[in-house]
């Protein structure tokens, strides 16, 4: 249930190949305000009030070095340190709250949501951190919890609003919650809110990373035309992309357009991504996870009736090229 942010970067990969990849680091930097973990949402007051720091408790070189281990990505040496910044200052809920990033990162979910539910109830009563409630979503998400995600990405995006903060990639993430839970429309209405915001800040992965969501949508709410349109437009902003190409490769298959179909599966998989990672190295193949169905469903999170379709076309295209060798 967790893979789907476990091999969340990967997903990013095979959708935006081409384009500068797009983390949840680099989201959450394009915010005013980043944390000193990891450029993510530093915490808000509603009272322009937060935790203090302990200086006293917890020397400045061991933050420093819990810090850069973290950047680092020495995972099991932050989370080392923060157990020890814990233990010297076990009230203070800064340390829970960084500390829950590491058991995130770590895929340590429900480690991460109880650090999480430490900090938030050791915080002074008005004060709301909008990186732990984005954090705590997708270590919820990490746990397939749809809903207690859905209500902490809608906290922390009613929060936004009211600051005046940008955060789409919460909304995209919110979106894939509901798409997970069959409201298909809610879920395409996050996406397309998410693709505005992204263009507004100027972000070309995020925008076509939110837009491809949308046209998938739009194919599981049935409407074939508008979903096919909005792949092609998509496909043409980011001409690296395999993800909007494979999906018109299995939408024009449905449809009967044999060649068309294999005209877009024959880009994505030969002239965006042969598969060959080095010269005159092994071919291997570059449309792979999209034969996979358990990826395409669970971990890039292509809903029902898009996993349909290009199961189908796998299966079908499979025995036809069997026919024809034989």
């Amino acid at each position: 249930a967790g893979g789907g942010i476990s091999r969340r970067e990967g997903v990013f990969a095979a959708l935006v190949a081409g384009v500068s990849s797009l983390t949840l680091t680099d989201a959450r930097a394009e915010t005013p305000e980043t944390s000193p973990l990891s450029g993510g949402f530093s915490s808000i007051s509603t009272a322009d009030a937060s935790p203090n720091i302990s200086e006293g408790l917890v020397s400045g070189e061991l933050q420093v070095q819990a810090i850069q281990a973290y950047r680092a990505k020495d995972l099991p040496e932050a989370l080392r340190l923060f157990d020890e910044i814990v233990k010297l200052d076990p009230e203070n809920p800064v340390w829970y709250e960084r500390r829950g990033q590491v058991w995130l990162d770590l895929k340590k979910f429900q480690n991460a949501i109880t650090d999480f539910n430490t900090a938030q109830t050791r915080s002074p009563e008005n004060y709301i951190s909008l990186g732990l409630l984005g954090n705590r979503g997708l270590a919820h998400e990490g746990l397939s919890l749809w809903k207690n995600a859905i209500e902490d990405y809608t906290r922390a995006i009613d929060l936004g609003d009211s600051i005046g903060a940008q955060i789409p990639y919460i909304l995209n993430s919110r979106g894939n919650c509901y798409a997970s839970i069959g409201e298909y429309q809610t879920a395409l209405d996050d996406f397309e809110r998410s693709a505005d915001v992204f263009r507004k800040i100027r972000s070309i992965s995020g925008t076509i990373y939110a837009l491809s969501n949308a046209a998938l949508m739009h194919a599981q709410l049935g409407d074939d035309d508008r979903a096919i349109k909005e792949m092609k437009t998509v496909a043409r902003r980011a001409p690296g992309s395999i993800d909007m190409r494979a999906a018109l490769a299995a939408m024009y298959w449905e449809r009967g357009e044999e060649d068309k179909a294999e005209e877009y599966w024959g880009w994505a998989c030969n002239k965006i991504n042969s598969g060959q990672m080095t010269e005159n190295g092994p071919v291997l193949d570059g449309c792979g996870l999209y034969k996979d169905m358990d990826w395409l469903a669970r971990i890039r999170r292509w809903p029902p009736v898009m996993v349909a379709k290009m199961e189908a076309f796998v299966k079908l295209r499979s025995v036809g090229s069997k026919d024809q060798a034989e």
